[in-house]
């Protein structure tokens, strides 16, 4: 890739002027000073090293042949990284290797660039991918030795049609809606709001299929300090597997049934004393079943929630049982009816966090080939997950639960000057900087992570 040129033309020394309003000129000129504006890097780099992520995946992730170049820490951090500032494509990777400040910062002489980054990813088979994971569930251990307070997660399952573009794109194909499309499966725990699992699936790959085998990858990434789990999911993963390996899990689950027809002949046939009315909503109403679909083990708990319909151009039903919508979840919780059914409403949050992280981490899926794709989700996973645990447990407490894209507004993009002598690089921000003493708290907080009990 042709490097930057740091000849400073004369006109430029002298500077450029330009009228930008009545009355008011401004000159400008260019500098040869080491200055970023992604100075929030020195703070992902610091959190990464904390954690002690790069050793983790040179540890796990084996996909070079040879010693030389970059290990393989480097690669995916730097694809992640390119996430973490909101690059969408491989190409905005030379935004990076080009700031030389910022690299001074972080300790690096240089980054990968495009194409070195995309040969790397094309290099993959599905073993090395179980590496990955493998690093990734290391990694989330130990994080979770500095959130002893989390003791239960509610794994929210969800899948999302990506749409992609060009007829090469390995593994794209029209899904259920029509969409040429991939098919990411994403697992999100609600308590801390981080991606645990995700995986890349064929466009026209049925949202449900290999429910149970995803859930069990993602159970070998759960921390010891988690002692409870509970699974929230649509009716894509309404199978007999799946509720089986909940059970051997000890897990409970509240999942959205599908509604056939010997399953509503018993919810129908429920007498109007078995529905207890809403207390602030009449046309609202709830009640359950036990169930046993076909070759299910047993019978199971089904809640239901009936709403009455508002009659059309004042005609009603020709039948009671077609005034009403119904929506039914299987659980193997015991609390209330009501309880449990908005506890499982909750799940919609899973819809957000995966917006959030399209439009943030993941807007486009840039590669080729479909491992590569692949490769390239787990980074911008790493990325997702890293600017979570730089809110959760650097920034100051008010920035819990902030949207991420908050987070980079606020101490991702902070111009810079960034020196270097005596054997020291100094980062200087300004304190005209709306949130300069959030990044400080930050940069403070860092060296206590590798405090954390169980850490050294």
């Amino acid at each position: 890739m042709r490097k930057v040129n740091p000849r400073i033309p004369e006109k430029l020394r002298k500077g450029i002027p330009l009228k930008t309003g009545p009355n008011h000129t401004v000159r400008l000129e260019v500098t040869d000073e080491a200055l970023t504006v992604h100075t929030g890097l020195s703070l992902f780099y610091a959190m990464a090293e904390a954690l002690e992520i790069p050793r983790t995946l040179d540890e796990h992730v084996k996909v070079k042949q040879r010693e030389s170049g970059y290990p393989e820490s480097e690669h995916i951090l730097a694809l992640a990284a390119n996430a973490f500032v909101g690059g969408d494509y491989l190409e905005d990777l030379e935004a990076l290797r080009e700031d030389v400040a910022i690299q001074r910062a972080i300790g690096r002489k240089e980054l990968p660039d495009p194409t070195t980054a995309g040969d790397f990813c094309r290099r993959f088979t599905l073993g090395h991918l179980l590496q990955v994971n493998r690093a990734f569930g290391e990694i989330e251990k130990r994080v979770y030795e500095r959130r002893p307070e989390v003791t239960h997660w509610t794994v929210d399952v969800d899948a999302k049609v990506h749409e992609v573009y060009g007829e090469k794109k390995q593994g794209a194909a029209k899904s259920y809606n029509g969409i040429y499309s991939l098919q990411p499966l994403y697992g999100f725990v609600h308590e801390t709001d981080e991606m645990i699992h995700c995986e890349l699936r064929s466009g026209n790959t049925h949202p449900g299929a290999g429910g149970a085998g995803f859930l069990r990858r993602l159970k070998r990434k759960i921390p010891s300090t988690v002692k409870t789990v509970h699974l929230r999911s649509d009716s894509a993963l309404y199978s007999k597997d799946v509720v089986e390996l909940c059970e051997k899990g000890k897990w409970t689950f509240t999942i959205t049934a599908d509604q056939t027809g010997p399953l509503m002949k018993m919810i129908e046939a429920l007498p109007e004393s078995a529905w207890k009315k809403h207390p602030k909503d009449e046309s609202l109403s709830y009640g359950e079943v036990w169930y046993q679909p076909v070759k299910w083990a047993h019978s199971y708990r089904y809640l239901v929630r009936r709403e009455r319909k508002t009659p059309k151009k004042g005609q009603s039903a020709l039948f009671e049982v077609m005034s009403f919508s119904y929506y039914v979840v299987v659980t193997n919780r015991e609390q209330d009816i009501q309880e449990v059914l908005e506890l499982h409403d909750k799940r919609g949050m899973s819809e957000r966090r995966i917006a959030q992280f399209t439009n943030e981490f993941l807007f486009h899926l840039p590669m080729e080939g479909f491992m590569s794709n692949w490769v390239y989700l787990l980074c911008a996973q790493l990325a997702y997950n890293l600017s979570l645990w730089i809110r959760d447990l650097v920034l100051p407490p008010f920035y819990r639960k902030k949207h991420i894209k908050r987070i980079r507004r606020t101490i991702g993009l902070i111009a810079a000057k960034v020196t270097h002598g005596g054997h020291q690089v100094r980062l200087k921000i300004s304190v005209l900087h709306r949130w300069w003493r959030d990044f400080v708290y930050g940069w403070q907080r860092i060296p206590q992570l590798r405090e954390a009990p169980g850490v050294g």
